[in-house]
């Protein structure tokens, strides 16, 4: 029986979740305090430039999701562990909405760390204003998420639950 997760898949949750945690925070820095222009810019450059990056990453994060599966339980499946699959499922989706709806409220193209362009998707102010507000309630809405993932890792390991041991390689 499988009982911790694939190297790949250990090595694209991190990944992630050091892309996440570093994109979420930042970007609400910017947007909630009073920075310099000059930090605004950085930061958008850098975090639209990172993202955009990640996208492939993420997408095989998602392949090796329906391809490896997760490890099994040796126990009868729960309500708690149905809401837990739930509640990965909605990471996996609000991850997925706030990566395109980031892509698509672009204005300009996008500049991935000064190597390549990518032509800006949507010439429409209006759609891409609709997709700037959809990119914010995601963003919130991950946030969130990502808290609710962490405290339950934290109350599985005080518990005596090791589902960490699962996510490392």
């Amino acid at each position: 029986m499988k009982t911790k997760y694939a190297w790949q898949q250990v090595i694209l949750h991190w990944l992630s979740a050091a892309i996440i945690i570093w994109a979420t925070i930042s970007g609400f820095y910017v947007a909630l305090f009073d920075v310099s222009p000059q930090l605004k810019d950085w930061m958008g450059f850098f975090n639209v430039s990172l993202t955009t990056v990640f996208i492939p990453f993420f997408i095989l994060r998602v392949w090796y999701l329906f391809k490896l599966g997760k490890p099994k339980q040796d126990k009868p499946a729960t309500l708690a562990s149905r809401a837990a699959d739930i509640a990965h499922m909605l990471l996996y989706i609000n991850i997925s909405l706030v990566l395109i709806s980031g892509v698509l409220m672009m204005e300009r193209d996008i500049n991935v760390f000064n190597l390549f362009v990518l032509p800006q998707p949507i010439d429409n102010l209006a759609l891409t204003q609709l997709f700037n507000r959809i990119h914010i309630v995601c963003c919130a809405t991950l946030s969130g998420l990502v808290l609710l993932h962490i405290l339950a890792v934290i109350k599985h390991e005080l518990f005596g639950n090791r589902i960490m041991r699962k996510m490392w390689l």
